[in-house]
């Protein structure tokens, strides 16, 4: 389908066809993206935060793609339409399909040990597409860097990735954004036999934010463990969703969740874990928690769990949605520390949770500030 033709399905296709809750209409501010759908493509790439300075990327998009030479690893640009398995089924997928501007398929093999990936936005609008295929028995880091500096912008950035049989690899998604920013990001992982994902990602969320994963576990004995962290800084919104699909017999996943809405900040933490007809006795099991600190913040923690096999070995999920504990806060303060000092202490434990911040050797509680 060429570019035309997807501008088209934009324009008819609706944001969301089906309402979240029937209390809730929309987890997402649609509006935000709405407001921002005209904006002329960037002339230029903003600047990483300072905390980010220091990771240097073997591949780059901006404007256009850079990359550099990294063992067992084969770059190539993306085909005119990359779409292998994300479908083009909303407004914004189509939007991105009809605009996006960069993109970038790796072929990785071998042990190829720790690759980083940047998207980095810019003063206007940017989309950008990542494909790439693990090889069978492949072992490495695959670290993506979702980054929206400042500026009253938008950036759509989506990514597709097979992990072959026996490949043991991590792939990691860090999105920061900044408080005017509008970000628009969308990820699918196929997982085949006995192959084995570690994801670890961690939201700091814009003006509006969202950010989805799929993990569709498809192969016999395969296996997914997901840790995420998510905060909504003062006066900012994010909606964050991880969805698991249980395909193969004997297949694993556990996906968990830690989230903090902070004062007039929104936090969506929505995921489903589906077990298909296909998957005899797989476990799966999804947990999400979100904690309210200060005032007007608003937080939501949404586990979904679909079995549809007949014969499973686990299925869990949980949810947990509460206030600062006072107990918590009360025993912080009997140390000796500030109630401001208390609150900041939690906030870099939920920040810490999925551990991509200490992998990617940030102070978790830069992640509050201006990105």
């Amino acid at each position: 389908m060429n570019r035309e033709k997807y501008l088209e399905l934009s324009r008819s296709l609706p944001f969301q066809h089906i309402a979240d809750t029937p209390t809730v209409k929309y987890y997402t501010d649609w509006k935000a993206f709405e407001e921002r759908l005209g904006l002329p493509y960037s002339e230029r790439e903003l600047e990483l935060p300072h905390y980010l300075s220091h990771l240097k990327a073997h591949v780059k998009l901006g404007k256009g793609v850079s990359y550099a030479r990294a063992e067992g690893v084969e770059v190539s640009e993306s085909p005119k339409d990359p779409f292998s398995f994300i479908q083009v089924s909303d407004k914004m997928t189509a939007y991105h399909a009809a605009r996006w501007g960069a993109g970038a398929h790796l072929e990785l093999r071998g042990d190829f040990g720790n690759l980083f990936i940047l998207s980095i936005g810019g003063e206007s609008y940017m989309g950008h597409h990542v494909t790439l295929r693990v090889a069978q028995g492949s072992l490495g880091n695959i670290y993506i860097l979702d980054v929206l500096p400042l500026g009253r912008n938008m950036k759509t950035f989506l990514f597709e990735g097979v992990v072959e049989e026996r490949a043991k690899v991590g792939v990691h998604l860090l999105s920061v954004h900044s408080h005017e920013s509008v970000a628009f990001t969308a990820g699918k992982l196929l997982v085949h036999d006995e192959a084995e994902v570690e994801s670890r990602s961690l939201l700091a969320g814009g003006k509006m934010s969202r950010v989805q994963v799929d993990y569709v576990v498809k192969g016999k004995e395969a296996k997914l463990k997901a840790l995420a962290s998510s905060v909504a800084r003062k006066d900012t919104r994010a909606d964050f969703i991880l969805n698991s699909y249980n395909v193969g017999a004997y297949s694993d996943v556990a996906v968990n969740g830690r989230g903090a809405a902070l004062n007039k900040g929104y936090l969506s933490f929505r995921g489903s874990a589906i077990v298909e007809e296909s998957a005899y006795q797989a476990s799966s099991e999804i947990e999400l928690q979100v904690v309210m600190i200060g005032e007007e913040a608003r937080g939501f923690a949404v586990p979904v769990l679909e079995i549809h096999s007949g014969d499973v070995a686990k299925g869990n999920h949980s949810a947990g949605i509460s206030h600062i504990a006072h107990d918590h806060l009360f025993y912080l303060r009997s140390r000796g520390l500030s109630r401001e000092d208390a609150e900041r202490l939690m906030v870099s434990g939920i920040l810490s949770y999925s551990g991509l911040a200490e992998e990617l050797g940030i102070e978790p509680m830069e992640l509050l500030a201006e990105a």
